[in-house]
């Protein structure tokens, strides 16, 4: 186990699960299995979202980037009425402070992709 572990800089968070399951196989009970199990498929479950995440962060940054002023305004009021926020560059920047993050986590402290 001290292998995965070490190895962490080189191998995805999806791997290291996957590998852990491998090497403790029958060493550990059918909860921790389980658990193990779980953990490889919520990494995986959040692989998919940060894929979905950062095609929707760049089709919103797209789609800002061809409006003017006055149909901002207008998705902003829109979003205002709607209880979403109306601040989109702060939401921009949070958002792309997430997938920063997201990808720190699944792919290691050296992955950040522009």
């Amino acid at each position: 186990m001290n292998s995965i572990l070490h190895g962490a800089n080189t191998c995805t968070s999806k791997k290291q699960a996957s590998q852990l399951i491998v090497e403790l196989g029958k060493s550990i009970s059918n909860p921790q299995r389980q658990t193990l199990a779980n953990l490889y498929i919520a990494v995986d479950t959040a692989n998919s979202l940060l894929k979905e995440l950062e095609q929707a962060h760049q089709i919103i940054r797209e789609c800002m980037h061809e409006m003017n002023d006055k149909q901002i305004l207008e998705v902003a009021k829109l979003n205002q009425n709607n209880n979403l926020s109306s601040l989109w560059t702060f939401r921009t920047h949070q958002r792309h402070k997430l997938i920063e993050r997201a990808q720190r986590v699944l792919f290691g402290a050296g992955h950040v992709e522009g």
